[in-house]
Parts: structure tokens; C-alpha cells; sequence
């Protein structure tokens, strides 16, 4: 019997040695990662692969309340699933896309009233722009999320996050996988090495990329067309408008956007033509509004906020105004291609 309890005994001090010598190397490691993780928490640490502060707006507070983490598509709204899950039972017409100016803009509910009255059927629709986003995304956005709506009409509004500078790789890089996402949402300590890689990725300001370069922006722009065709709808592209004057360029964009800031307005004019032979190429309706606003020159002042990129309500009136007439056209030529 003593024996037996003897024997018990040294199994148990075996299997607590065992398990004592496995334990120590993660509680040596996980400690100190603790303490790391808490120390972060307590610094209010954070970096998220969120648009920084563009136009003097959002602000960083605004970012973090707006935002979250999408692993195809970088960051979406908060409210954004939301919205497409409400969209799917009601199956919108229209959907418009884009950057910005699509997200914060009122062209898309001005464009839709002015369908109301012209052509009834088209007057249901759904924005799905995000700020700071490029057409890369809304690339990824559209095999996603918004084909399986099957709306009878896209528009297409990019071509100003496309030609910024990268802060570290260029867009087409830029995925991430869903177990990195949920760990960046969770530990201060990920994003601290989300951060330190960006950082030590990124080249000095003279020798980045731009976030799509502009062969890249066109033919995505193009696939983006057909890949709406192939499903039965039919796309619009939109020229971005600007109120930007060459020797006049606003000075915060020198910062982080732009290698020199006398590229801005060839580089925006580069990028607006490759808009237009993507229609041409793809046989997309063209909403030339860039063309358009600069007929106008005694209102196209109007038309812009300060930074001469974001459209006041008045310049949202105006896209809406040519955009309404795109989306009969583009729909007539749906109809009769099906």
C-alpha cells in the first residue's frame, strides 16, 4: 500500500515538473507581453490602417468613431454592413460609388430625387462610397458586396486617392488577411508592428509610388465596367471635378500627398483623361462633370469647399444635374443590350 502511494506520488510530481517546465517558457514570454500590451493600452496607443486626416477633416476622433477594420477592403463605416443588409431585401437601382466626395457628398440623394421625377423606376438607390478610399477598393467592393445587389445602374466616382503618394505600399498590396485583422482589432501590441512595418516599408517622400498608378487606375476602372455588364447592369463613370489653378495649389497638400506640389494639376488632369478612355475602352456612359464644371466660370467657385475637391451642396447639385440624364442613358442602353 505504501509503496503503491509512494509510486502515485512520484507520477504526480513527475507530471507536475512536466507540466511546470512547459508553463515556464509561456509564462516567461506571455508576462512580458502582457505587461507590453498593458503598457500600450494605458499610453493610448493605437494605429489603425484608417485614412489619416485628409482636408483638414476627418479629424482622428472622427476617424475611430466613423471607421473599422475590413480585411478585403481596408476600412468601411461603421454602419456599412448595416446598410447592405438593408439594401439586399430592397434591391436598390442605382448604386453610386466612390471616394469621399460620394460618402460625404449630396449628390447621390439629389441625383436620386431628380430620377423621381424623370424616370420613376431609377429612383431607389444606395451610396456606398468610403472616404479615402481608391479604385482598387472599389474594385474589391464591387465583387463583394455590390454585385450580388444586381442594380440596375453603377456610377463610378474616383480618381483622387488613386494619384496621392503611398504611405507604404501601393494599394494593389495592401490586403490583409482576416486572422491579422482580428488581431490588429484586439492588441495594442499588433499594431505597434503594423505601425513600425509601415514605417520601416516606407520610402523616403521623393521616391513613393502614388496608391494606384494610372495604367493600374484605368484598366481597373475598365474591368470594373465589364464585370457590371457581365451581370446585367450597366456602369457610369464620373470625371472628377476640381477647382485647382497651377502656381495656386493648396499648401497642405505638400505634406503627405504629393511629391511636388506643382504635379497636382497635371497629374489630376493625367488621371481624369485615363476616366475618360476607360468609358471609351469599356463603352461605359461618360459623365465628363469635369468638363462640364469648367464651361462654368463664373459659378465653378461656388461649386467647391476650400480644399477645391470636396463639391459644396450647390456643386452636388450640379453633378446631380448631369448625373440624372447618365443613368437614363446608361439604363436605356442596359435595356437594350438585355
Amino acid at each position: 500500500m505504501h509503496l503503491e502511494r509512494a509510486r502515485s506520488v512520484t507520477a504526480l510530481s513527475g507530471r507536475a515538473k512536466l507540466a511546470a517546465a512547459l508553463l515556464m517558457p509561456v509564462l516567461g514570454l506571455g508576462l512580458p507581453l502582457a505587461i507590453a500590451e498593458g503598457t500600450l493600452r494605458l499610453a493610448k496607443f493605437e494605429f489603425h490602417p484608417f485614412p489619416v486626416v485628409q482636408f483638414g477633416w476627418p479629424d482622428p476622433q472622427t476617424i475611430a468613431d466613423h471607421y473599422r477594420g475590413d480585411p478585403d477592403l481596408g476600412w468601411v463605416p461603421r454602419s456599412y454592413h448595416d446598410s447592405l443588409r438593408a439594401a439586399r431585401g430592397a434591391r436598390p437601382a442605382v448604386v453610386f460609388m466612390g471616394d469621399s466626395c460620394t460618402e460625404w457628398g449630396t449628390y447621390p440623394q439629389q441625383t436620386l430625387e431628380r430620377l423621381a421625377v424623370r424616370r420613376r423606376s431609377l429612383a431607389q438607390g444606395l451610396a456606398v462610397g468610403v472616404g479615402g478610399w481608391s479604385s482598387i477598393q472599389g474594385l474589391q467592393q464591387l465583387e463583394r458586396d455590390i454585385l450580388p445587389l444586381r442594380p440596375r445602374v453603377v456610377t463610378i466616382y474616383y480618381g483622387w486617392n488613386d494619384h496621392w503618394v503611398a504611405l507604404g505600399p501601393p494599394d494593389t498590396e495592401l490586403r490583409r488577411t482576416r486572422a491579422m485583422m482580428w488581431l490588429s482589432d484586439r492588441f495594442r501590441l499588433v499594431q505597434l508592428v503594423d505601425k513600425v512595418r509601415t514605417v520601416v516599408s516606407t520610402p523616403p517622400p521623393g521616391e513613393r509610388p502614388n496608391r494606384v498608378d494610372v495604367g493600374t487606375y484605368q484598366a481597373t476602372l475598365e474591368r470594373m465596367v465589364r464585370r457590371i455588364n457581365a451581370s446585367g447592369g450597366a456602369a457610369v463613370l464620373v470625371t472628377a471635378p476640381s477647382l485647382h489653378v497651377r502656381g495656386r495649389e493648396p499648401e497642405y497638400l505638400r505634406a503627405r500627398h504629393l511629391r511636388r506640389l506643382d504635379d497636382l494639376v497635371p497629374m489630376h488632369r493625367e488621371y481624369t483623361e485615363a476616366t475618360r478612355r476607360a468609358a471609351q475602352a469599356a463603352e461605359a456612359e461618360l459623365c465628363d462633370a469635369a468638363a462640364e464644371f469648367e464651361k462654368r466660370p463664373a459659378l465653378i467657385g461656388r461649386y467647391f469647399m476650400r480644399d477645391g475637391i470636396h463639391l459644396t451642396p450647390e456643386g452636388d447639385a450640379a453633378l446631380a444635374d448631369l448625373l440624372a440624364p447618365s443613368i437614363e442613358r446608361a439604363d436605356a442602353s442596359r435595356a437594350r443590350a438585355h
